[in-house]
C-alpha cells in the first residue's frame, strides 16, 4: 500500500508527488503529524460484540455499526474512490493487497508508483491497518483484508464506547480474495486516539482483530 502524507517531513519517492509511506513497515510518526500504515496485528478470535448502535452516515464516511455492516463497494482497478475532499483510495490488480491512499492531486502519480510495489502482502484471514492522525487524534483509518469472499462487516470500536462504527468495505470486481476498508472519524466529528478494528466473515466468525494505541 502507498500511504501519502502531504505534510510529513520524510523522504519523498519523487519530487512530483507527496511523501510516500509504505504500509508493512514499522509504524512511525512523521513530524508528529501522520502515522503511516503498519502490518496487521494478529489477535485471538472472539464472538462479535452484541452491543451496536445504528445511525445515518455522512456521505462516504462509513456508518455506525449495524450487525451485517455496509454493502461492499465495488470499484474498478485504479479508480479514485473519494473518502473525503482531501483523500482518494485506489485498488491495484498488481501485487498482493496493493492499494493507494492519496491526495487527489497526486493520485495518478502514486498509482503509477505503486504498480511496482508488492503491496501489504498479508496472510489469509487477516487485516492490515493504516492510520492518519493529527496531534495524536485519529483522522482516517484504512487497511486491507484477505478472505475468499468479502467480509460481512468490519467494525471500528473506539476506547470507552460500548458500540462500534461500520467501516466501508471496498474490493475489485469478481472475487479477488482481498480488498480494503476505510472509516473517516472526522466526518463524524470524532476526536479519538485508541480503537480496535474487528473483521467478521460471511459465517459470522471474527477472522482478525487489530488494535491501535497512540505512542
Amino acid at each position: 500500500m502507498v500511504y501519502v502524507s502531504r505534510r510529513a517531513a520524510v523522504a519523498v519517492a519523487t519530487a512530483a508527488t507527496a511523501t510516500l509511506l509504505l504500509a508493512g513497515a514499522a509504524t512511525a510518526t512523521a513530524s508528529g503529524d501522520k502515522v503511516p500504515g503498519a502490518a496487521a496485528v494478529a489477535a485471538a478470535d472472539k464472538a462479535p460484540a452484541d452491543t451496536t448502535r445504528a445511525g445515518k452516515a455522512p456521505a462516504g464516511s462509513g456508518d455506525m455499526s449495524v450487525r451485517g455492516g455496509l454493502e461492499v463497494r465495488i470499484v474498478e482497478p485504479y479508480e479514485p474512490l473519494e473518502i473525503n475532499e482531501e483523500t482518494r483510495l485506489g485498488l491495484l490488480p498488481q501485487g498482493r493487497q496493493n492499494y493507494v491512499v492519496s491526495h487527489p492531486d497526486s493520485f495518478r502519480a502514486n498509482v503509477e508508483y505503486a504498480k511496482g510495489l508488492v503491496g501489504d502482502d498479508i496472510r489469509p484471514r487477516s487485516m492490515s491497518l493504516g492510520v492518519q492522525s493529527e496531534n495524536g487524534e485519529v483522522t482516517l483509518i484504512t487497511g486491507a483484508w484477505r478472505l475468499s469472499e468479502a467480509p460481512r462487516e468490519i467494525t471500528v470500536r473506539f476506547k470507552g464506547d460500548n458500540f462500534g462504527y461500520a467501516a466501508q468495505i471496498v474490493q475489485l470486481p469478481g472475487k479477488p480474495g482481498w480488498g480494503t476498508y476505510y472509516f473517516d472519524p472526522k466526518a463524524w466529528g470524532l476526536s479519538k486516539k485508541e480503537f480496535t478494528v474487528e473483521g467478521v466473515d460471511r459465517n459470522g466468525r471474527v477472522f482478525d482483530t487489530v488494535e491501535h494505541k497512540p505512542w
